[in-house]
This record gives structure tokens, sequence and C-alpha cells, in this order.
């Protein structure tokens, strides 16, 4: 009996070791399992980690080169600028030259005529031909036209034609039936045309029906 009371206790024994045992085991285990676990989880965040820092590095790279390309671009704007002020500052000056000797060429022409006037007046002095005094005028006088002619100025046909205001200045009217109403009838100054541009107005006589007036008058 009491060897079979010692094995009871034996064995009762040894299961709670062995239990005992089995439990630490398998703790050993478990905290094996989640360092593994962890060790894992460390790799994937610094496998995460190192891709980041790639996608950062090509993302800096990207800004440097965009940099650079906005910096090249700005400084071939500020080239452009200089450029355009330069041309600016050309044109100004051409144009500045341009009004000032504008009108080089005509005067150039004109001095010739000057001459022609001025030898004309020392012949009148030594010369008494009427005929060849009148003769000079004249000849001056078509070297003016022909150089008006060549700037594109021409004089204006005012004689019987219809009055109009942007051509004519009416300084008389006369009362007439040899002409119909608004007829220009005398001009006492030449007006003319710079091309298709009025440049001067002719001052004119311009007809009124003298039936017209009467019957005016009559009202």
């Amino acid at each position: 009996m009491l060897i079979l009371g010692g094995l009871t206790m034996f064995n009762q024994k040894d299961k709670k070791e062995l239990k005992e045992k089995t439990k630490s085991i398998e703790g050993k285990k478990y905290k094996l399992m989640n360092k593994s676990e962890i060790i894992l989880k460390l790799i994937e965040k610094e496998e995460v980690l190192k891709n980041i820092e790639e996608k950062l590095s090509e993302t800096n790279k990207l800004v440097q080169e965009k940099d650079n390309l906005s910096k090249e671009y700005l400084k071939h704007l500020e080239r452009l600028q200089a450029d355009f002020d330069n041309y600016k500052k050309r044109q100004e000056k051409n144009q500045r030259d341009f009004i000032e000797f504008a009108n080089e060429g005509l005067i150039n022409n004109l001095l010739s005529v000057v001459d022609n006037l001025e030898r004309a007046l020392d012949s009148i002095e030594n010369d008494k031909d009427i005929k060849a005094i009148k003769e000079g005028i004249n000849s001056t006088l078509k070297e003016f036209r022909n150089i008006l002619h060549k700037e594109g100025v021409k004089p204006m046909q005012s004689i019987g034609h219809r009055f109009d205001p942007y051509k004519h200045e009416a300084v008389m009217r006369i009362d007439t039936d040899k002409y119909s109403e608004d007829t220009i009838t005398e001009e006492f100054r030449k007006g003319y045309y710079i091309k298709s541009k009025v440049l001067r107005p002719a001052m004119v006589k311009v007809a009124v029906s003298a039936k017209e007036k009467k019957d005016t008058n009559k009202k």
C-alpha cells in the first residue's frame, strides 16, 4: 500500500513538473515567435523607409532640375528684356531722327528754287527785258511745281465744281442765274491735295441762285 501511495504521489509530482516545463517551453516559443515577427516588421519598416528616402531623393533631384530650368528661363527673359529695351531705344532715336530730318530732301530741292529766285532778282536790276524776266519767273515756278508734284502735292480744281465744305472755304457769295446753286464761280486762293488728303482748302466765291433768293424774299 505504501508503494502504491508513493507511486501515486510521484506521478502527480512528475505530471506537475512536466506541465510546468511544457508551459515554459511554449512560453519561450511564443517569445521567440514574437521576436521574429518584430524583426520582420522592423525589416519591412526599413524597406519602407528606404523606398521613401529613394523617392525623396528623386523628388529633390526633380526639384533641383526644375529650379535650374527656371533660372535658365529667367536669364533668357532678362536677355530678351535687355534686347527689347535696346531695340526700343534705337527705334525712338530713329523716330527722332526721322522727324528732325524728314524734310531734308524737300528743303534741299527748294534751295535750288531759292537760287533761281535770287538770280531772277539780280537780273531785274540789270536787265530791262520784261519778257526775259517773265520767262525766268515761269521757269522757276515750273521747277517749284515739279518739286511739289514729286512730294505728292497737286492743285485742286474748283471753278465750275459744286461747293464742298471739306475742300473749299467760301469767302464770298454771288447772286447769279448763270451758275446753278452752290457752284464755285471764282477762286481767290488755290487749294491743294497731298496724296488723297486736303492739304489746304481753296478760298472761293459761290453762286447763289437769284431766282431762288427772290422767291425766298417774297415768302
